[in-house]
């Protein structure tokens, strides 16, 4: 995987390029639709070039390998972010994916009921139904839903493109 390459360039040589080119990679992918928000893991792939809208398979092997990458790049790096993808993604997999007999199955399937993302898309009417207006529509400004939305039928993927979180974003 090109992003384990580039941690491990960095590692051997000092390359402080290779470096920013992994953290900006792995921090496009964790803060987009690709990467599930609300319960962890990635998708498959993306059909962008944003990291917006996934295939939304999530395969066992792309998951091992990405908590791989996210917990190598926080232990290079020491981004709390970095680390709590990798947390996150370790509870996927054991969660979602762990079977009854104690092994791992190998994916979940893009669709729900027959509907491609129907379990990772939201509309704003959606997530007011759940949380309420108030919280429901901070929600939808947190993880960029729109009326437009950024997939199918106005619903949208959810993206953490400003956490509240990470002390780099300006709060104002």
């Amino acid at each position: 995987m090109l992003l384990e390459f580039l941690l491990r360039a960095h590692a051997r040589r000092g390359d402080e390029q290779t470096l920013r080119m992994a953290v900006g990679t792995a921090e496009a992918m964790a803060r987009g639709g690709i990467h599930d928000q609300l319960a962890g893991g990635f998708a498959r792939y993306a059909v962008d070039d944003r990291w917006v809208v996934p295939h939304f398979e999530k395969m066992l092997y792309d998951n091992a390998l990405l908590l791989r990458v996210y917990s190598h790049l926080w232990r290079t790096t020491g981004l709390d972010w970095a680390r709590r993808v990798a947390d996150e993604a370790a509870a996927f997999l054991l969660r979602d994916l762990g079977t009854a007999e104690g092994g791992l199955a190998s994916a979940l399937d893009a669709d729900t009921e027959g509907v491609e993302g129907l379990t990772y898309v939201w509309t704003a009417r959606q997530l007011a139904e759940v949380l309420g207006e108030d919280d429901g529509a901070w929600a939808a400004d947190l993880f960029s839903v729109t009326a437009e939305g950024t997939f199918e039928h106005g619903a949208s993927t959810l993206q953490l493109l400003d956490d509240p979180t990470d002390l780099t974003t300006d709060p104002s």
